[in-house]
């Protein structure tokens, strides 16, 4: 069948044929060039030469077969052109800002600094090398993605063989020799107190921000005082807060890459919800600081950058944690300079901070913090339900009295009245 593809004849036409060739060759294997009745899918076809930004004119719908012996030798794929393959052949399941942040930005970026570091393709030295320089669960991720985009260009007969096969499988995600525990928002650790701050220590952040920092101020409490994601706390609008309910609403993230709002996840670690109730309390600490900041619209943000427009999560990470390459001493590393703190955790740990504090300072029930924070406990629906009707009644910063307090309460109240009865006997 000859068909036109619309492709302009400037330079780099020919890398946009040849993922153009391939993209084609995979729908083609896959039965999607079909429309069923072994007639070709015109439609899909147009729909693919938009995606590339192509229009072309569909001239002859008549189909021609062609030997294998009369096609042109297939070109040899290189890694980044495979794991683009993969990318546009995973993209409809993915959620955009997750395929551009991840899979267009951090994984491909780990590929590409391997490449250059090892100035090879070699399967091999770019595993090793991942492994030595970057987290461990991030790179048993890239490995197992990259052995299956092998695996589908070996299937659609673009290569022979795949050399990424069994890579990942061995890799153990702790204890990994040059982990960057800043490169993952992770919740399976919100729990390990060894990734918080101490509540003394995040006044001491605070103090130190309040004076050297200001802007950040409001922005930084916000996220220690909700355990909130740097996304939701970026994303944050006035009319999230309902003053009369004495509560916010925390229900979109914002997305660097993409530079776009969406809705939290509808996933089992929300049980299904797409909005999360956090209590604030009249006049208690989060109030007082919300209510600190000149009141917007109900859609505009409550944070913003000095510019007045959306805070680049970037900026707010190299304040907070520094950058030596671009001179920037930042919050934390300055804070050890004066011995104040022993510790650097990236500012995703404000929300294992918020965490701790709650469950093993204040004596709150793990399945609330849950519940306010967002992170995944496995209980029943029914039980979760359950406890968010009783989350929005307690005071997220204040302690909790647990039934065993109850019990000693009221052993001591007996003891007391024991000895009176006691003492008015003696007086008798």
């Amino acid at each position: 069948m000859k068909l036109a593809t619309g492709i302009p004849m400037v330079d780099g036409w020919e890398a946009t044929a040849s993922k153009l060739q391939r993209r084609l060759q995979i729908e083609l294997e896959e039965g999607k060039l079909s429309d069923g009745q072994g007639n070709f899918n015109l439609g899909r076809y147009q729909e693919i030469l938009e995606e590339y930004g192509l229009r072309a004119s569909l001239r002859s719908p008549k189909l021609t077969l062609v030997s294998d012996d009369q096609l042109p030798p297939k070109p040899e794929l290189s890694l980044l052109e495979v794991w683009d393959m993969y990318c546009e052949y995973r993209k409809q399941g993915l959620r955009e800002s997750v395929y551009h942040r991840m899979y267009q930005g951090q994984y491909k970026n780990y590929l590409q600094s391997a490449m250059e570091a090892t100035k090879s393709e070699d399967a091999l030295k770019i595993r090793n090398w991942l492994v030595e320089n970057r987290h461990l669960k991030l790179v048993k991720q890239i490995l197992s993605n990259l052995s299956k985009g092998y695996q589908l260009a070996v299937k659609n007969k673009l290569l022979t063989h795949n050399p990424y096969d069994g890579l990942a499988d061995e890799i153990m995600t702790k204890g990994a020799k040059g982990k960057k525990q800043d490169e993952v928002e992770s919740d399976n650790d919100v729990l390990d107190q060894s990734k918080a701050y101490t509540w003394d220590e995040v006044q001491i952040i605070l103090n130190f921000v309040e004076t050297k920092y200001p802007h950040w101020f409001n922005f930084l409490k916000f996220k220690f005082l909700t355990g909130c994601r740097t996304g939701e706390a970026v994303a944050f609008m006035w009319c999230d807060i309902e003053w009369e309910k004495e509560r916010i609403l925390i229900r979109r993230t914002y997305d660097r890459a993409t530079k776009k709002f969406y809705p939290l996840k509808n996933d089992s670690t929300y049980k299904g919800e797409l909005v999360r109730k956090f209590p604030m309390p009249r006049d208690g600490e989060l109030w007082t600081s919300l209510k600190s900041i000149p009141q917007g619209e109900d859609t505009e943000i409550v944070f913003k950058s000095k510019g007045e427009k959306i805070i680049n999560s970037a900026v707010f990470r190299n304040t907070y944690s520094g950058n030596k390459s671009i001179r920037i001493r930042g919050i934390i590393p300055q804070l050890i300079e004066q011995g104040k703190l022993i510790k650097q955790l990236s500012p995703y740990n404000t929300r294992h901070s918020f965490i701790t504090h709650a469950v093993f300072d204040l004596g709150i029930d793990e399945k609330i913090v849950s519940k306010w924070c967002g992170h995944n406990i496995d209980v029943s629906n029914k039980h979760y339900q359950d406890v968010a009707i009783f989350a929005e009644r307690v005071n997220p910063h204040l302690p909790q009295t647990t039934e065993l307090d109850i019990l000693k309460q009221q052993l001591q109240q007996q003891q007391e009245l024991i000895n009176k009865l006691l003492a008015d006997k003696d007086k008798k």
